[in-house]
């Protein structure tokens, strides 16, 4: 997953060399897991800094608790959620949920409830790992340039910030890296309509589901569509059917409620074009209408980049760069979607000769790799390090095709 740097390899003058790669990794690695060991040793639901561990972990336990009592009128009641959190971890009295998650993670996790908060966490920290592990295994199989290097590949799994944020937030990320990695491997088949299914699933998170519908829209590739469409619609009716309509309907109130409450829910910027330009504009009504502004010409360009002859690696980046960039909720944990562009861009360096701009995209993957761990460059910069190595990245692949007269063709190649 790190960037690979043949080049670097041939001029010693250049900072990116596989042998720092693979001392920065293994340095970054240790850094923050052991960190998170400190901080998670005490006994208890509180860590030593006097939050809940897992954080946003006890959220989704509580409406675990409450799916599996059948007490689904309490789903999205503040209060009811505020008064059995208190009873898991009663030292964390600021800790205060406003209940939007869907119905399905409240299904998701039921039975892990029946286990106390701790134990509970553990099994749900461990699925997560696995889930990103099966994810990398899966991308890292059809990258066959990156087989020889085992061992920076893994340590830069491990080192991975994005794994950390989710690990440390309890999230649900790791499942939407695996519905990602899923649709990779699918399209590098040909397999569109089913990578649509794979993408469908996202829709226990709306907005990746609609993100991700968009940038296949805008790339007119109508069976993937057909397939998110399909798969979401399916998840969302067998899920009316478990809770009913009545549940349904609240969590559809749930969601129309976002915009009035967007800011309890991000007390800072989101790592995203909306979290961007909410961070650099005045006024809210002027940052909205920059960020669609900017939403739609990040579709047209990733549209453009995967209608070329360009090879996959540089496709399917483009297209998942575009889904993060547009996404109007991105939190630290979610940059683990990031991890697909890795694997391709790296295993694409290594295995081509001929790129134009290598020396920005490695250090565009370098810099987007640590970028989840710079979280005070905003208030310092008022930027934010993500958003702009996103942004540098997509504009340094279209710039890569479009010299080498790959840009603009009529249709996608028959093999990908």
């Amino acid at each position: 997953m790190a960037c690979d740097s043949r080049e670097a390899v041939i001029h010693d003058t250049s900072p990116i060399t596989l042998k720092r790669l693979r001392a920065y990794t293994t340095l970054i690695a240790v850094c923050i897991w052991t960190i998170l060991a400190v901080d998670f040793s005490v006994e208890g639901p509180i860590d030593r800094l006097g939050k809940v561990k897992g954080t946003d972990f006890l959220h989704f336990y509580v409406t675990g608790s409450l799916a599996r009592d059948g007490r689904w009128d309490q789903l999205y009641d503040v209060r009811a959620q505020y008064a059995r959190a208190q009873a898991v971890a009663p030292a964390s009295p600021d800790t205060l949920f406003i209940p939007i998650e869907s119905p399905q993670t409240a299904l998701l996790v039921a039975p892990l409830a029946a286990r106390h908060y701790e134990a509970a966490l553990v099994v749900w920290l461990a699925i997560i790992i696995l889930l990103y592990a099966g994810s990398c295994a899966v991308m890292w199989r059809d990258c066959r340039a990156l087989r020889d290097h085992r061992y920076l590949v893994v340590a830069s799994c491990i080192a991975f910030p994005g794994l950390y944020s989710v690990v440390l937030h309890g999230q649900l990320s790791s499942l939407g890296l695996a519905c990602v990695a899923a649709a990779l491997f699918a399209l590098r088949r040909g397999w569109r309509f089913t990578a649509g299914l794979a993408l469908g699933l996202l829709v226990f998170k709306p907005h990746w589901v609609a993100a991700a519908a968009a940038v296949f829209l805008a790339a007119r590739e109508w069976r993937v569509v057909a397939g998110t469409l399909v798969c979401a619609a399916g998840q969302l009716a067998a899920t009316c059917v478990v809770v009913g309509s009545r549940v349904m309907a609240a969590y559809w109130q749930a969601l129309r409620s976002l915009p009035r409450i967007a800011a309890f829910l991000e007390p800072r910027p989101s790592d995203s074009l909306r979290g961007l330009f909410t961070l650099l504009m005045p006024s809210d009504a002027l940052a909205v209408a920059l960020y669609g502004m900017a939403a739609i010409a990040t579709l047209v360009v990733a549209s453009g980049i995967w209608r070329s002859r360009a090879p996959i690696e540089v496709r399917y980046s483009a297209a998942v760069l575009a889904l993060v960039l547009i996404s109007p909720h991105v939190g630290a944990y979610d940059l683990v979607l990031l991890a697909p562009i890795y694997f391709l861009l790296s295993n694409w360096l290594a295995r081509s000769a001929d790129i134009t701009h290598r020396p920005a995209l490695s250090g565009l993957l370098c810099a987007s790799f640590i970028a989840p761990i710079c979280g005070g460059l905003p208030a310092m910069f008022r930027m934010q390090l993500t958003v702009g190595t996103m942004v540098g990245l997509l504009f340094v692949l279209w710039h890569s095709v479009n010299d080498r007269g790959l840009v603009g063709a009529c249709a996608l190649t028959a093999a990908v």
